[in-house]
């Protein structure tokens, strides 16, 4: 892969993605063509870049392939104070960015009033220690491209990603809104802290370890907001389950309790 140094680097202008004049955009990090010195597709890449940590969860992140060599490179950049910024590469080109900022990210002038495709809850990154928050996204296609804009729902943190289209070279799981997946008839045991509230979602809850070996055993911590909802989440289990965050989040989004509080609920299912 080339490495180019950073100020041998020109940025690639061919024109807004969206019907809105450049001359009326003040570009962030994030611009149409690519992040500030980096055009989309451009095999550039900065000296000073360090993988991602892999700990720090992004919001439409997701990516499909079938082997290690399909697994893309993402890539943190240096930052101003209170920003965290990444890149990814496939096959050698840049194709997505995000953009992560305590404070309010400008996104309207990138989408010129366009209304988003969807809006929903998705999760984003929290504070650490394995928690991950709840926010709220809204998502447009530009062009050849995504937006998503992520709203946390407890802080102040946003997020902006552009991500590429899908390519041969590039399959590309999109993010969508965090949606129940029902109740199998399952049956599961809650006890703890939020036991009384989440028992109308206890059948939801262990649905999400259909296809696990059991005995399983989940612990699942929660932090609520001011309106009482769910605002962060850690999910561990003894036994492996497919996108046990994504589902047990769902399950548990509409749960209600008292203002601010946390604790931890516990999942026994047998059977």
């Amino acid at each position: 892969m080339s490495r180019l140094r950073v100020a041998a680097l020109a940025l690639l202008v061919a024109g807004p993605s969206v019907a809105v004049a450049q001359d009326d955009y003040v570009p962030g990090w994030i611009g149409y063509d690519g992040v500030e010195g980096f055009p989309w597709g451009s095999d550039a890449m900065p000296l000073d870049a360090t993988p991602r940590p892999r700990d720090f969860i992004l919001p439409d992140s997701h990516y499909i392939g079938a082997n290690k060599q399909d697994r893309p490179e993402d890539l943190e950049l240096r930052a101003p104070p209170g920003e965290k910024r990444f890149v990814r590469y496939a096959k050698g080109q840049l194709v997505d960015a995000w953009w992560v900022k305590t404070g309010p990210i400008a996104v309207d002038p990138l989408v010129s009033g366009a209304k988003p495709e969807w809006t929903g809850v998705v999760l984003g990154p929290g504070e650490g220690d394995g928690y991950l928050a709840y926010g709220v996204a809204r998502s447009w296609t530009l062009g050849n491209r995504t937006l998503l804009h992520w709203k946390d729902r407890l802080g102040k943190v946003e997020v902006l990603v552009s991500r590429a289209q899908p390519t041969m070279q590039y399959g590309i799981s999109r993010a969508a809104p965090l949606e129940p997946r029902g109740d199998t008839g399952a049956n599961g045991k809650f006890s703890g802290d939020f036991k009384k509230e989440a028992r109308p979602y206890a059948g939801q809850v262990a649905s999400c370890f259909d296809n696990s070996p059991k005995p399983v055993v989940a612990t699942i911590a929660l932090r609520l907001d001011a309106r009482g909802q769910p605002s962060r989440i850690r999910v561990t289990a003894d036994q492996p389950a497919f996108d046990l965050e994504d589902c047990v989040a769902a399950a548990l989004m509409d749960l209600k309790g008292e203002p601010g509080a946390s604790g931890t609920l516990e999942l026994m299912r047998f059977q």
